[in-house]
């Protein structure tokens, strides 16, 4: 016998296990609704809203701190001095994210409609905002004077606005 006909024999007695542990599915549809029992539970689930203020107002709330945090890290890094003060900006930096995560999903129960939409544009627009106008200025006039931390927070004021954009569509826009 062939190594390679052990190899086939081995799958086929593999194919037969599967196969043979499968249980038959139960067919979804055995259970027929009359159009009467089917309007009725429809209107039940109609009458139920998965859409609560106070979820986006959580949803805003992280939008808005992921968009702050994340653009006054990347313009703090150009005021930071020596691998202490970015070692700490980027621990501060990452307990922020993870608490607003931890936050975010200890806290909502349902995710908005267009929420994730809304939040995920407006973080990437201030991050390549960030990448495209501010660290540019801040690296050009680092060259002749140092940054000083109201450049800094300006820099990073006009990079989170996507962001608070995006948070403040989620909070108050349309349901």
């Amino acid at each position: 016998m062939l190594d390679s006909d052990k190899y086939l024999s081995l799958w086929k007695v593999v194919a037969w296990m599967v196969l043979s542990l499968r249980r038959p599915q139960e067919d979804p549809l055995s259970d027929h609704l009359t159009p009467e029992q089917a309007r009725e539970h429809l209107a039940t689930l109609q009458a139920r809203t998965l859409d609560t203020s106070r979820d986006r107002t959580v949803h805003a709330g992280a939008t808005a701190v992921f968009g702050v945090v994340t653009a006054l890290y990347m313009a703090s890094q150009n005021i930071l001095a020596g691998w202490v003060g970015h070692t700490v900006g980027t621990a501060v930096f990452l307990a922020a994210w993870l608490v607003t995560v931890w936050w975010i999903e200890r806290v909502a129960r349902t995710v908005p409609r267009r929420a994730k939409a809304w939040s995920r544009a407006g973080i990437v627009v201030s991050f390549v905002l960030t990448l495209t106008v501010v660290l540019p200025w801040l690296n050009l006039s680092a060259q002749t004077s140092p940054n000083t931390w109201p450049m800094v927070a300006a820099g990073a004021g006009l990079a989170a606005v996507p962001a608070l954009a995006a948070a403040a569509v989620i909070r108050w826009g349309t349901k």
